[in-house]
């Protein structure tokens, strides 16, 4: 009961207990403004569930176009989605303070993800540039309590979220944003007295009410059987009556949802019309007394109007994010997926070297994308609008690369075109030439490639007149170019000069974290392709790509779900399609085991008969013999296979 601002402890005390710990959110240093934290997040999380995203490719991509940042998938399980967040709106700015922040990111990817899996989820922040950190970590986890399919939301209720948006920035303009900073630093305080006292309460056996009084909201504690226990002046004031004990929420005919923030432990926030105005609702839980803490906030108040800035700053960040998305997308090529860490390093690193015109030498393992990213280089280049000429080295017989390298003259030689010809280097002007396979171009060529590396200068075949043309080189490599120069087949003075900028592209299986995001660019490629039904893999098909070790790499990983799109008759890819496309390859490799083994005692007889059933088709032949391409040729060159 009240009597002059004590109370009865006896009757009240778990009430109070509890209320302190709920309290101390909106007081203690360690969790300042916690309570307006949660309106944050819950009003994000209806906000994310609003965004309508299908699958974790279109999160991605609206949670950029939002301004709030680059995420990324780190983990998926049944239990639980960890996503990274890269230049997050809240954070990106802030100095290490100790704590997370970044409560309104959380509740946009809760909301989202909640959509996506069509169950309730909640986020926590577990890294944060406030916390030191380089990004922000986000853990997504099924929502504690009864656990129940979740709807999305629905029409008749986007209404009312965009009247609360309406009305925010409608009153924007009635307070500067240093009013309403001096309004919060002084709600602090209070606050921060709220808490002292709280605390002397639970020791001296009372409890202040002129400090709860100072509270700038709206506040009342609800017990387990709907009785208000508690109430502050302010909002005495409002509902223009004397408080009296055990008053009944049926009695003052309160809209409230204590009952479910009860039963589930978590707080509700809604919009409501009292008295022809519109205020926030927000109702959270007060643990072990079986209690529920009431604000009511109305639209107007200066804590709404900080909410406002918030959603204010987002609005003008998406507009200079778009903008500034934009200009990056006439740049860089649209089916280049960056999704780890090791390789958003790397394109950063590739978006400055492509400014220069040193030559480059771009190493990795087959099916990594070195073509692709010898794409990059020249797009981001200030040669992007000059000529871009892919040279396959491992497709040109070997007395054929000086004349496609650097032309020839008319009568250079016995059927010779009467016209001549220019070679890829001359033909490339102002542009650049991809030397895909440089480890294949024979060593007596490789000293005139020098020399043009060197003097950007060079003669046709059979010419006498020196020619000069202004050609960047761009090579690639999948072989051991420092053994070669030991063994005598690669020149050192080639190699240092087209190494003045190295460019290694790891292994996919070195960056699985891109796999959820490959396979689903991979998969609307195909769609857009083959004009099929787009497909989406499930989170158990997923965690079956991102287990597997891809020695093909990203040529591999596309393989594969070109075979799935038209094996799979219904639109999700499961995990036991997967596993049974990847056990038939192991298979087939396993049938060529016996061929590999035969290939070790007597290899080049084999690939002799091999090459003459395929039509000497090299592609073929090395499908046939389990081997790359690349490889083949190797061989073929050491036996001296004709």
């Amino acid at each position: 009961m009240f009597n002059n601002g004590i109370v009865n402890y006896e009757n009240y005390n778990h009430v109070e207990k509890n209320l302190k710990n709920v309290l101390n959110l909106a007081n203690s240093s360690g969790a300042s403004k916690a309570v307006e934290e949660e309106i944050y997040y819950n009003t994000a999380k209806n906000v994310g569930r609003s965004l309508n995203v299908t699958d974790y490719n279109s999160l991605a991509e609206k949670i950029m176009a939002l301004g709030i940042g680059q995420i990324v998938m780190t983990n998926m399980s049944d239990n639980k989605i960890v996503f990274r967040l890269y230049d997050c709106f809240t954070c990106s700015d802030m100095e290490n303070i100790g704590k997370p922040v970044c409560y309104f990111e959380a509740g946009i990817l809760a909301g989202a993800v909640s959509t996506i899996s069509n169950q309730d989820m909640d986020a926590i922040e577990v890294r944060c540039n406030a916390l030191g950190d380089d990004y922000c970590e986000f853990e997504i986890t099924p929502a504690k309590g009864n656990k129940k399919n979740f709807q999305a939301v629905g029409d008749d209720e986007k209404p009312d979220i965009n009247m609360l948006y309406l009305t925010i920035n409608s009153l924007k303009l009635a307070k500067s944003k240093n009013q309403i900073q001096s309004q919060s630093q002084r709600s602090s305080r209070a606050n921060k007295q709220l808490n002292d006292a709280l605390e002397n309460a639970l020791e001296a056996d009372n409890f202040n009410q002129n400090i709860i009084d100072s509270i700038p909201n709206y506040l009342a504690v609800i017990d387990s059987s709907g009785m208000v226990v508690r109430i502050n002046k302010k909002y005495e004031e409002f509902l223009s009556l004397a408080f009296q004990k055990d008053t009944s929420i049926i009695s003052l005919a309160w809209e409230t949802k204590y009952t479910e923030v009860l039963a589930t432990g978590k707080p509700a926030i809604w919009q409501q019309i009292i008295s022809g105005k519109e205020h926030i609702i927000f109702e959270s839980p007060i643990l072990e007394s079986q209690a529920v803490l009431r604000q009511v906030i109305p639209v107007e108040s200066d804590f709404i109007k900080l909410l406002l800035d918030k959603i204010s700053d987002l609005e003008e960040r998406i507009d200079s994010n778009k903008k500034a998305s934009q200009q990056q997308l006439k740049l860089k090529d649209d089916r280049v997926v960056v999704a780890s860490d090791v390789m958003i390093s790397q394109v950063n690193y590739i978006r400055k070297v492509a400014k220069t015109d040193a030559s480059i030498l771009i190493r990795g393992e087959s099916g990594t994308g070195k073509t692709l990213f010898a794409e990059v280089v020249h797009q981001e280049s200030p040669r992007r609008h000059k000529p871009f000429i892919y040279i396959d080295c491992t497709t040109i017989p070997k007395n054929f690369f000086e004349t496609e390298l650097f032309g020839y003259t008319p009568g250079a030689f016995t059927g010779a075109s009467r016209n001549g010809k220019a070679g890829k280097l001359e033909m490339a002007q102002g542009g650049t030439v991809f030397l895909d396979e440089i480890a294949e171009i024979p060593i007596e060529i490789q000293s005139k490639l020098l020399r043009f590396l060197q003097e950007k200068k060079f003669e046709k075949m059979g010419a006498v007149k020196t020619q000069q043309v202004d050609t960047r080189v761009i090579a690639a490599t999948s072989q051991n170019l420092e053994a070669m120069i030991r063994d005598g087949l690669f020149r050192k003075d080639l190699y240092y000069r087209l190494n003045v900028i190295n460019i290694v592209l790891p292994p996919l299986r070195q960056r699985r974290d891109e796999i959820p995001v490959l396979a689903a660019k991979i998969l609307s490629q195909i769609s857009e392709e083959s004009k099929t039904g787009l497909k989406r893999i499930d989170a158990s098909g997923l965690q079956a790509l991102m287990g597997y070790d891809w020695p093909g790499n990203i040529r591999e990983l596309e393989n594969l779900l070109k075979r799935l799109t038209f094996l799979v008759d219904d639109g999700v890819i499961t995990s036991q399609a997967i596993m049974m496309e990847l056990h038939t390859a192991a298979t087939l490799n396993g049938g060529v085991g016996g061929a590999a083994s035969e290939i070790r005692e007597n290899e080049r007889e084999l690939i002799i008969r091999v090459l003459e059933n395929c039509n000497y088709n090299k592609s073929a032949a090395a499908e046939k013999l389990g081997i790359t391409r690349q490889t083949l040729y190797n061989k073929i060159k050491k036996y001296q296979i004709s």
